[in-house]
């Protein structure tokens, strides 16, 4: 069952909103949830199915009747991202798409990148939607893309071995990425910027966790 959850960083394109709300009318996106603060940018194309947070960028009473509210208090440990992800893991949600985690307050765009770790660890599928998605591999992992799109592949965890990565301009093969260490070596690669020469693209990840940035 997919969902798809709004954060409140930098809002998504129009046509993306719009898009999502096709999906949702069609039904092969099950439900809509997003934070008190993504409310605001969300309401202007359709109403979501639930709102989760603390209600601090939101007048509970501004929301319309038949979506449902989630509170939390604002005195907690977890970011409204956080528990929206846990919440959708619970209800049965395999699949989760998460727009608006990149922008805005530079603290909490990277902690978004958690709702990865979080997502896998509850058994769910997610990806970060922008300009790039953004994957958190181990093992794995492939797509098929057009030519010259843009793959990057960066450390999460501080060390990740790459086992090999091909349908790219760039190929790699038995190399440890490092997060902190080698930086400063002349043979250090860092795998941003990357691209595929058509078709599919694959990478195999099998020691440590990298973040793939991909432009679909």
């Amino acid at each position: 069952m997919k969902g798809v959850l709004f954060l409140n960083g930098e809002p998504p394109e129009r046509e993306e909103l719009a898009n999502v709300f096709s999906e949702r009318k069609n039904k092969s996106v099950a439900a809509v949830y997003c934070t008190d603060g993504a409310y605001n940018y969300v309401k202007n194309v359709f109403l979501p199915d639930v709102i989760v947070g603390d209600f601090d960028s939101l007048n509970r009473n501004e929301v319309a009747c038949r979506v449902e509210c989630i509170s939390f208090s604002a005195d907690k440990n977890f970011t409204d991202g956080y528990l929206a992800v846990k919440i959708m893991a619970e209800r049965g949600f395999t699949s989760i798409d998460i727009y608006g985690g990149y922008g805005g307050r530079p603290d909490m765009a990277e902690s978004n990148y958690l709702l990865l770790v979080l997502a896998e660890q509850c058994g769910v599928k997610a990806r970060l939607c922008g300009a790039l998605n953004a994957y958190l591999v181990r093992g794995t992992f492939s797509l098929q893309l057009k030519k010259d799109a843009i793959f990057s592949v960066v450390p999460f965890t501080d060390n990740v071995h790459i086992l090999y990565m091909k349908g790219l301009r760039y190929s790699l093969s038995d190399y440890t990425m490092s997060k902190t260490a080698f930086v400063a070596n002349d043979d250090y690669i860092m795998g941003v910027s990357n691209a595929s020469v058509g078709g599919r693209a694959e990478l195999a990840v099998d020691g440590g966790a990298a973040l793939v940035f991909v432009q679909e």
